[in-house]
């Protein structure tokens, strides 16, 4: 039916209130023909992949999850029998339980084609966290809508992006049932994250059901320097087979045969004839056991390609083990005040009890313009998931530090006239370790208490010698911590307190600090995002402390992505500002949209996913108020932020900031 309604030419009526009323029915229908309660539905999903390369060249080698499929056949199927748990419309959890595959190890090619499994039409959001749907009335505005009646219970709605294209928006056409809104069936064309598709997808029929889709095809096309790269992505719900919860993600075609709900297409089956007869085992030919070394497989396919271009994974039933890949450009990033820097980041679980885990996430990289290797060593153990216990130990190298107190000592002793500028007497490498532990004593209050120490070496370790000045400076200090949530959707106020104690692991700088910080998250949707933050902080004793070093507000050598630390940090402020004052007070607010400036710009709207506004000021003792203002979009090649400066309203400076965006998701 969906094939005859997307072929015959649209019927274009006038914006009448029969076109408005049946509109405001498909928006209503979630609310008026369902329970609309999806929290703890499970279905069980058939997913089939057809995968055609029909270009490819040795950058494909280069892109993540993709080299998998970068050489060897053109044809390729892949299928899966899974596990579907919904927490909410356009949320949800998916456990695969039977795979079987032609790709070589059993890989997941363009694994970024999960999104597409699920389109959630009435969510505000068709896949995950993208593509505005034009069946949620928050989105109407940015579509429009043509409506043709077949008979009284049948209509056609075919929709469209009201101005500009957009790669958050999408055209297509769906058949409605005219008494409800109920969409019957939908079709429509998108592009996204570098891949254009079409989807096809009949709904469910009543409750519940109807807000999911009982059958979906997803026709994807990949294109990049040269590569063209086809999939056929298509998925069954609600398959009468429930396989035990035991079954996780076992490898058998003798399996996947029995659950598979449609039939393979006659392309399909000669794939896998093709395969069976390749891995068949020659019975009449002695096995040889000797490794004979190939550099193309050894070295390039699995070292290289294992390694450099490809996340390492690893997971089984209680442990799961992730390196992101050592070549990926999407760790790489650029501010004007910082230069380039490079992270890795590796993530790891441990489940020994189902209520006790520990979590290992260490993360290291490298600043061009300072030289300058970092490392972060967490570790956490999680005692008491039902009250966010946590026990926290974290080892690392932080930022260098920069402190004139020492200078000014040396000044002092030997006579002001002495050049030291230029010797880097101020600079110090700091290597810390922080042990805590932290637990919700209620919903809406956290407690946290701990311990850190510090261990600070002169940069410039043969100029301190020679002033006879000591080379390491320590810092032994408790701490506690309290955050607070009265409203569950309110924002998170905390206070953080530190006092350094003399005479353990040789400490000796003794100082007290406070500090405060609140912050608040709005989503409007669609897709909208409003961030706050205020916070200060100060010394309340500071007699021979030779540094200020801030828990909020800190200088970040390697900055995070459009999502980590853009909205609360300021990105041209100088560093040394960071550790001069006694105190300070800051706030930052930023809003963020799919649709805002850009998006309904001529070629550059097409690919803005979103948009964001920032504002940022700063007091500290002995300068002016000091501001930020800056605007930043993202695309799916790169993520670009410019900010300008001002002291009291005075212009000071311009500069930028982008992260690398490509495959991100892939």
């Amino acid at each position: 039916m969906l094939g005859i309604l997307t072929g015959m030419p649209s019927i274009v009526f006038a914006r009448s209130s029969e076109d408005s009323l049946l509109l405001e029915r498909i928006f209503a229908y979630p609310r008026n023909y369902t329970s609309n309660q999806l929290g703890g539905f499970t279905s069980n999903v058939y997913i089939k992949t057809h995968y055609n390369v029909a270009r490819r060249n040795f950058t494909l080698w280069l892109i993540p999850s993709m080299y998998s499929i970068a050489d060897g056949d053109r044809l390729l199927v892949a299928e899966s029998y899974n596990k579907l748990r919904f927490k909410r419309l356009g949320e949800h959890e998916s456990r695969r339980q039977v795979t079987f595959s032609t790709i070589r190890h059993n890989r997941r090619a363009m694994p970024t084609i999960v999104d597409f499994m699920t389109p959630t039409i009435y969510d505000v959001c068709i896949f995950n966290d993208h593509i505005l749907s034009p069946f949620n009335r928050h989105n109407s505005g940015y579509y429009r809508y043509r409506c043709s009646h077949l008979d009284t219970d049948t209509a056609t709605v075919s929709f469209s992006p009201r101005v500009l294209k957009n790669t958050q928006l999408v055209t297509g056409i769906a058949a409605v049932h005219v008494p409800t809104g109920r969409i019957i069936t939908v079709s429509f064309n998108g592009e996204y994250d570098m891949i254009r598709f079409h989807t096809k997808s009949t709904q469910g029929e009543v409750d519940t059901q109807s807000l999911l889709p009982k059958h979906s095809k997803t026709l994807l096309n990949f294109q990049f320097v040269g590569n063209n790269v086809n999939a056929s992505f298509e998925a069954v719900y609600n398959c009468p087979v429930t396989l035990p919860d035991s079954l996780d993600n076992v490898f058998s075609m003798a399996l996947m045969d029995s659950l598979r709900p449609i039939p393979l297409t006659p392309q399909e089956d000669s794939i896998y004839h093709v395969y069976t007869e390749r891995h068949k085992p020659d019975t009449t030919v002695v096995e040889d056991t000797t490794h004979h070394f190939n550099f193309v497989k050894d070295v390039l396919q699995d070292a290289i390609g294992d390694n450099l271009v490809t996340s390492l994974r690893y997971e089984t039933k209680n442990t799961y083990m992730r390196l992101s890949p050592i070549l990926d450009p999407t760790y790489v990033s650029y501010s004007s005040t910082h230069g380039f820097s490079y992270k890795l980041r590796f993530r790891s679980e441990f489940r020994y009890r189902k209520d006790r885990f520990l979590e290992f996430n260490p993360w290291c990289g490298y600043n061009f313009k300072y030289d300058k290797f970092y490392f972060t060593l967490p570790l956490y153990y999680h005692y008491n998931p039902k009250r966010n216990g946590v026990l926290t130990v974290i080892y690392g190298n932080g930022n260098r530090i920069g402190s004139s107190v020492v200078m000014d000592e040396i000044r002092r002793e030997y006579g002001d006239s002495l050049h030291l500028d230029g010797n880097n007497l101020e600079l110090f490498d700091d290597n810390y370790l922080t042990i805590s532990n932290s637990i919700d004593l209620a919903r809406w209050l956290k407690f946290g208490a701990g311990v850190t120490y510090h261990r600070r070496v002169a940069y410039n370790s043969d100029e301190m010698r020679k002033w006879k000045k000591p080379r390491n400076y320590y810092s032994f200090a408790p701490m506690l911590s309290v955050s607070l949530q009265p409203w569950r959707k309110g924002p998170v106020l905390s206070a953080d307190y530190e006092a350094g104690v003399k005479g353990v692991l040789n400490s000796f700088i003794d100082y007290e600090r406070w500090e405060f910080d609140a912050s608040y998250k709005l989503k409007i949707k669609p897709l909208r995002v409003f961030n706050a933050r205020v916070g200060g902080g100060f010394y309340s004793r500071k007699n021979d402390n030779y540094f200020v070093d801030y828990m909020h507000f800190r200088d970040n050598k390697l900055p995070g992505g459009w999502d980590d630390d853009w909205s609360g940090d300021f990105q041209l402020l100088n560093s040394q500002w960071y550790n001069e004052s006694s105190y300070y007070a800051r706030a930052h607010v930023s809003y963020e949209s799919p649709l805002l400036v850009a998006s309904w710009l001529p070629l550059l709207g097409n690919i803005v996913e979103k948009e964001r506004f920032y504002y940022s000021i700063l007091g500290i003792e002995h300068t002016r108020p000091y501001s930020e203002v800056g605007y930043g979009l993202s695309t799916r090649f790169i993520s670009i932020g410019l900010f300008a400066s001002f002291l009291n309203a005075q212009y000071q400076g311009f500069g930028s900031k982008f992260t690398f965006e490509l495959f991100r998701r892939w």
